[in-house]
């Protein structure tokens, strides 16, 4: 259950909302039904930390939360994962432009692990396909210019 919750938790770590007129926003932390239960907790999105790397065969994210906002961090990806099964149950969902990303590559074959630490967790991503890992690393730079504008 924590990785499948893991998978998008990674994408909702932002602060504010990105807005494009006529398409998706790429991080819309109000009506992504992952996103918003991230910026809906009070303070969590302004004590903590997420940054992605690319690797060889993807991209791993490292999210870091101050200790004081560690339950809370904890809390809200709970209610990802709320979110994560109302999407697999086929019920309709509203998801910014990097979830619906990330979760294209997923369906195209790439594989994700999860490690709780004790300051957040790590989120990798993976793929064989050289292709689909250009893709990942490709969701992980838009991801880091999106956040550079904020």
């Amino acid at each position: 259950m924590r990785s499948r919750i893991a998978l998008l938790t990674m994408v909702v770590l932002l602060v504010g909302v990105a807005s494009m007129a006529g398409e998706t926003a790429w991080f819309d932390m109000t009506s992504c039904d992952m996103c918003k239960s991230m910026s809906s907790t009070e303070g969590l999105m302004d004590h903590m930390t997420w940054n992605q790397y690319d690797l060889s065969n993807g991209v791993i994210s490292v999210t870091t939360v101050e200790p004081a906002y560690l339950d809370k961090y904890r809390a809200a990806h709970a209610e990802m994962g709320k979110a994560m099964e109302s999407m697999e149950k086929g019920e309709k969902t509203s998801l910014c432009g990097s979830c619906t990303y990330l979760g294209m590559c997923m369906q195209k074959g790439a594989s994700h692990d999860y490690v709780e630490t004790e300051t957040g967790d790590i989120f990798i991503v993976t793929a064989s396909n050289p292709e689909l890992v250009a893709e990942l690393q490709t969701w992980a730079k838009r991801n880091r210019e999106e956040m550079a504008k904020m």
